[in-house]
C-alpha cells in the first residue's frame, strides 16, 4: 500500500506489517512474551485489520479484536485500555490514522487455581501413645539433627 510520496521516492507499508504491529501491541497488552509462538499464534487468530483509502487520498486503519477476558475484570475498562494501546501503537509506528478499534469479548475464563495445601493430621493411634514423664516427642528430622550435634561434640573433644 502506498503510504507517502517524498522528494526521495515512495514509502510503502504492507498490510502484513500493519497487522503485525497490531498483533504485537495486543500481545504486549496481555503481558505475554511476543517471541512465544503460542502467544503469537493465538493473537494472529484474534486480531484483524482493514486498510481503507478515503476519497481525499488519506489512508486509515480499522482494527478488530475478538478476544476473551478473565472472570472478574471490568469488561468496559479492559476493552477501552486495549483500544487505546492498539490505536496508539499502530498510529505511532505506521503514521496511519486508526479510525476504529472494535473489541469483541467472546469468552470469559477463570485462572486455574493452585491446589489447596492440606495439612496431614496425625493418625489417631500415634497421637494416643502415652509419653514417659518429662520426655518430649520429637520428629525424625529433629532426632537426626541432635545426633549430628552429638557427633560434632565428640569430634571436638
Amino acid at each position: 500500500m502506498d503510504f507517502e510520496e517524498t522528494d526521495l521516492g515512495r514509502i510503502e507499508i504492507s498490510e502484513a506489517v500493519i497487522r503485525d504491529i497490531a498483533i504485537h501491541s495486543y500481545i504486549e497488552f496481555l503481558k505475554f512474551d511476543p517471541r512465544e509462538s503460542k502467544a503469537r499464534k493465538e493473537a494472529k487468530s484474534t486480531v484483524d485489520i482493514d486498510l481503507d483509502e478515503k476519497v481525499d487520498g488519506t489512508k486509515t486503519v480499522k482494527i478488530t479484536v475478538n478476544t476473551k477476558i478473565k472472570y472478574g475484570v471490568s469488561i468496559p475498562s479492559y476493552a477501552r485500555k486495549m483500544q487505546e494501546k492498539l490505536k496508539n501503537d499502530v498510529e505511532s509506528f505506521s503514521g496511519l490514522k486508526v479510525e476504529d478499534v472494535s473489541i469483541s469479548i467472546e469468552d470469559v475464563y477463570e485462572e486455574p487455581q493452585k491446589p489447596a495445601i492440606i495439612e496431614e493430621e496425625e493418625p489417631e493411634h500415634e497421637a494416643a501413645l502415652p509419653q514417659e514423664a518429662g520426655q518430649a516427642v520429637e520428629s525424625p528430622i529433629a532426632e537426626v539433627e541432635i545426633e549430628k550435634e552429638e557427633e560434632k561434640k565428640e569430634k571436638e573433644v
